[in-house]
């Protein structure tokens, strides 16, 4: 069993000859069999000093974060100052007093018992107090005001997460933490000192008011749609890779799918309709994601088994309310990258060639013919795009980008499909081929990014900017260019000062060209100028997103771009996701 793939459900053949356990046969019991549960994993935490306990009441702490988060958002202030009761989630809170600004200070009281003295220097003065801010409340404002609109990639007041969120966050206890758990882990890089125990407590106590309220759900005793469960779901399947870069919550997302899959033998209404729609999509968005990085043999098969879309719903596709991108097109980009990963595995595992691993190779071409059909059925340009509003131009842009991207990683990893459209390459080596149909359809995405602005969508531009940068690889070897940013390589002709090259923000269309080295083609400077914007757009997102996975994202690229460029000259084509498994560097790139 050294090398192969454990179940985590158990063998099914086994569980149809034997279905109940030795130990509950001896006991005259009914075996319930596997069950996978949920449960936060403390193995690699840090020790750290707790010095208050959660809180002892959660109404209280509920009630004095609304009064804190209502009070913000007043237009005027009393210019007398509000003595309130404190929000602290400690069991013994001194009273506190709001200043004019709303900054909550301590109020500090005075001892009027008989014999006390009263020194007017024990009252420190106002105007020099440190400012005293509830954690709690702070997280859940900053999630409103701030992380709600930077997770989704179409955020508005109809925004079902910001919706539901607004009528739940008071009343549902797993919403009320993994709110203040997405919110710590979004500020855990930035605010280190102030937000680290709480990034590390909160996941804690999310996951165990998620897990009770698993129990009640799959127990029977939920009468109504589960929007608090789910939204508590997604909400810490997204956070993990947020504190830790190699975290993928899956423990979460496999969840949501079995509370998804519930729902399907449930009678909804119209309102529950709706919502399951929506959160299945949000599924699909999730799982799409962990298609580019997860090992798990069972997760990558669910990818591989969804199907694809009839092509009328792929013409009619709409925006999904939380990913922007239609759920029709994120599916066959899940699809397509699962479908690539599985031929970059079976090859690397098998390192001679067998009668299995070509029966494999040849089912990969099959189906990824499928995936390709679907995704060329799509209607690519609707009529006047120019006229549409900028964000309708911006979500139009965005969705082709992805289709496109799922267009590139399957003629990276199938280039039978790329002779297939042009039978003129079917004599051709992988060279021709790819810089013949990969580099211009790599350097098309790149174009179509550097229309959509930094703060659009901006969530789902990672994925996008490794896919593009994936498919950027040198000709031949050109002089560098002088600045950190210019990926173009050295030559070996000793003693020659390397020429200035033009580093205009964009790839087209091309300002007139100064004189250069002959080793310089026009397609590198287009693909080290795409580097160099692809790069610079990581960076930018880097400063708005959580930055660990951005982080992971920019070490990747290089990775592969250095790869890439170790191989000009020779016969070797090194693969981008064969050098994101042997790195390791992998996060969820969304």
């Amino acid at each position: 069993m050294k090398n192969k793939q454990k179940s985590r459900s158990g063998c099914r053949t086994c569980k149809l000859r034997r279905p109940s356990c030795r130990n509950c046969t001896q006991k005259n019991l009914e075996c319930p069999g596997y069950q996978q549960r949920l449960q936060w994993s403390t193995k690699h935490e840090r020790p750290w000093n707790a010095t208050t306990s959660g809180p002892e009441n959660f109404n209280q702490l509920v009630t004095a974060a609304s009064e804190v988060i209502s009070k913000t958002g007043e237009s005027s202030r009393s210019p007398t100052a509000n003595v309130t009761a404190s929000p602290s989630p400690g069991p013994h809170s001194d009273a506190s007093f709001e200043d004019d600004s709303g900054t909550m200070v301590p109020f500090i009281k005075r001892d009027d018992s008989p014999g006390a003295e009263t020194n007017i220097q024990d009252v420190p003065d106002i105007s020099v107090l440190q400012p005293v801010v509830d954690i709690p409340s702070f997280l859940i404002e900053h999630w409103f005001k701030s992380v709600c609109g930077s997770w989704s990639a179409l955020d508005s007041h109809v925004n079902p997460y910001r919706t539901l969120t607004h009528q739940l966050w008071s009343s549902s206890t797993p919403v009320f933490y993994a709110l203040q758990a997405i919110s710590a882990a979004s500020l855990v890089e930035r605010l280190p000192a102030v937000i680290r125990d709480t990034a590390r407590a909160a996941p804690t106590m999310a996951t165990e008011a998620i897990r009770k309220e698993l129990m009640d759900f799959f127990s029977g005793n939920y009468t109504k749609f589960p929007s608090e469960l789910l939204l508590a779901l997604f909400c810490m399947s997204s956070s993990m890779a947020w504190l830790e870069s190699r975290e993928l919550g899956l423990q979460y997302l496999r969840q949501a799918r079995a509370v998804l899959k519930t729902l399907e033998t449930w009678k909804l209404g119209e309102k529950e309709k709706q919502l399951f729609e929506f959160f299945k999509g949000c599924l699909i968005y999730e799982e799409m994601l962990r298609s580019v990085v997860s090992q798990d043999e069972l997760d990558l098969k669910n990818m591989l088994s969804w199907p694809e879309p009839p092509q009328a719903a792929l013409i009619k596709a709409v925006p999904h309310p939380w990913s922007g991108v239609s759920t029709d097109v994120f599916r066959l980009f899940g699809k397509a990258v699962a479908l690539c990963r599985r031929s970059r595995t079976r090859w690397r595992h098998h390192h001679g060639t067998s009668f299995k691993a070509l029966q494999g190779a040849m089912k990969d071409i099959e189906e990824a013919t499928v995936v390709e059909e679907a995704l060329l059925a799509i209607n690519a340009e609707p009529p006047g795009l120019i006229q549409l509003p900028i964000r309708d131009r911006d979500l139009h842009n965005t969705t082709e980008a992805y289709r496109l991207s799922s267009l590139l990683q399957l003629y990276e990893s199938f280039p039978d499909l790329v002779t297939k459209r042009m039978p003129n390459l079917a004599d051709a080596d992988g060279e021709t081929v790819w810089n013949t149909w990969v580099t211009p359809l790599a350097l098309h995405i790149t174009a179509i990014l550097q229309q959509l602005p930094v703060s659009s969508m901006r969530c789902i531009q990672p994925l996008l900017c490794l896919c593009a940068g994936s498919g950027l690889r040198f000709e031949s070897k050109a002089p560098m260019a002088a600045g950190h940013q210019s990926y173009l390589l050295n030559t070996e002709a000793g003693g020659k000062s390397p020429p200035q090259l033009p580093t205009p923000c964009s790839i087209s269309p091309e300002p007139e060209q100064p004189t250069l080295d002959p080793a310089v083609t026009p397609n590198s400077i287009k693909i080290s100028q795409a580097r160099r914007f692809l790069m610079d757009r990581l960076e930018q997102l880097e400063l708005s997103l959580p930055p660990k996975p951005i982080d992971v994202a920019k070490q990747l690229i290089r990775a592969v771009w250095g790869a890439y460029d170790e191989e000009i000259g020779t016969p070797r084509r090194t693969h981008w996701l064969d050098v994101m498994s042997n790195t390791g560097l992998h996060s969820i790139f969304g």
